[in-house]
């Protein structure tokens, strides 16, 4: 089926997987509205599109104070973002609306070498899963909202190339390609059907959490027996 929203946001937008995803939804005729740090790269967006194709903010997530202003600008949009500032304007819509977090393969296979990022991104997968619960728990104010959670493999993006230990060893040319990536992740968001999109290695590492999601659904069963909520 098509992709069931007119509008998305996305956080991130001005490099690698946001940039991409932004690009491929503006190509399937979506209004994007693209925030990210480099005020350059979203001018080419529009540049390159059009006000009537994209609308564009620049702003770091880390700056709190910016964030709740442009969180309070854009409320008049079913959203897609990673971002649970719009979760009480979501509960407040009549039409279907998602929550789309990007997480990575090494939030469920960590690599030391980067250890921070590996738990930065297993933090985001638990709260996929949580979030997602506690929604379906909420009975008819979030029975609309999904949480999807896409789950990279090792992309080929410059992510790669600001780390200066790869770039001193030649080692930044790794992963899929940017393009195979967004497509493959472009079916799943069509097809509608997956709470998570898994993509190359991904899908193993997501496979082996089985007996994970069964001891998870075993959890919120017992303390929903107990307390009436999950």
């Amino acid at each position: 089926m098509p992709f069931p929203y007119n509008t998305a946001l996305i956080t991130g937008a001005t490099s690698g997987i946001g940039y991409a995803l932004a690009k491929r939804l503006i190509a399937t005729n979506v209004f994007v509205v693209a925030v990210g740090r480099r005020r350059e790269r979203l001018d080419k967006l529009v540049a390159t599109h059009g006000p009537s194709e994209v609308a564009v903010e620049a702003c770091d997530v880390s700056d709190l104070d910016g964030m709740a202003q442009w969180t309070k600008r854009y409320l008049c949009f079913p959203l897609l973002d990673s971002r649970l500032s719009f979760l009480p304007h979501l509960q407040s819509l009549s039409s279907p609306a998602s929550i789309i977090l990007v997480s990575s393969a090494l939030g469920i296979v960590p690599l030391p070498r980067c250890a921070n990022y590996c738990a930065s991104k297993a933090a985001l997968r638990s709260l996929a899963w949580s979030l997602r619960a506690q929604l379906s728990d909420d009975g008819q104010r979030s029975e609309h909202i999904r949480v999807i959670e896409i789950i990279p493999p090792a992309v080929k993006t410059e992510l790669h190339t600001r780390q200066a230990d790869l770039v001193a060893v030649g080692q930044v040319d790794f992963g899929i390609p940017l393009d195979q990536f967004i497509e493959e992740t472009w079916l799943g968001l069509e097809n509608g059907a997956a709470d998570e999109i898994s993509v190359g290695i991904a899908k193993v590492y997501a496979a082996s959490e089985t007996e994970k999601k069964k001891a998870f659904e075993g959890l919120l069963a017992m303390v929903k027996e107990q307390s009436g909520k999950v």
